[in-house]
Formats: C-alpha cells, sequence, structure tokens
C-alpha cells in the first residue's frame, strides 16, 4: 500500500505535518485545533466555539478526501481541563449524533496557542 498525503484549502495550512494521511482504506486526520482556515490564526473563543471550528475543518478535510464524519471510527479530544468536558460534548454532539465513533477525551497540559481543545481522528475513506 501507497501512502497518501491528504491537503484541502477548506482546513488550516499545516505547519511540518499533513493535514491527513491515507492508507489502503484508512485516513488518519491530525491533530486540529481551533485556527481560522482564511487566516491561518487560532480562534480564542469559548470551548463550544473551539470545537465547532475543530469538527468543521475536520469535516472539510475527510470531505476532501472522500469520507465524511459518518465514517469516523476513532477520536481523541484533548482538552485543557475536563470542567470543560460538558461543553464540549454539547457540541461534539451535533457532528456525532448518531452511532457515535469510539472516543477518549483527556485533559492536557499546554495546548498550542493556548486553546483549549485539540482533536484528531481516524476514519473509513
Amino acid at each position: 500500500m501507497t501512502k497518501e498525503i491528504l491537503y484541502t484549502e477548506n482546513a488550516p495550512e499545516p505547519g511540518n505535518y499533513s493535514q491527513a494521511v491515507k492508507l489502503g482504506n484508512t485516513i488518519y486526520v491530525s491533530g486540529q485545533t481551533a485556527d481560522d482556515p482564511d487566516t491561518g490564526e487560532p480562534v480564542q473563543g469559548t470551548v463550544a466555539e473551539q470545537t465547532e471550528l475543530i469538527l468543521t475543518n475536520i469535516k472539510n478535510i475527510l470531505e476532501a478526501a472522500g469520507s465524511s464524519m459518518g465514517k469516523v471510527l476513532k477520536v481523541n479530544v484533548y482538552i485543557s481541563d475536563m470542567k470543560y468536558k460538558k461543553e464540549m460534548d454539547n457540541t461534539y454532539k451535533k457532528f456525532f449524533n448518531e452511532n457515535p465513533p469510539a472516543r477518549i477525551a483527556m485533559a492536557v497540559k499546554g495546548l498550542d496557542a493556548g486553546l483549549d481543545v485539540e482533536i484528531d481522528v481516524i476514519a473509513e475513506a
């Protein structure tokens, strides 16, 4: 199998990593923070706003790869404090309202640009 690097202009420009990589029938989307795809700048908003932007960017990456949020198999959610979990979950449910994927949510210290949420996913192509 050949590794394919995936890219879309409808998500933030990646740094020294790929937005996503496809291998076989699996897509691995890199960790996304709340960055505006037009400016590349972090959006300092509520946890709900950050989660909405992140999942929209992930949706755009998956759709550009011919996949969808309905094909997400696993989600890793990193939040700056577990006190934000419920707020993140309320927005998360808008994107995964039926047959949700496997998931882990954990509190971490020091997310990029002082943001509160980072999310990565693995999806079926």
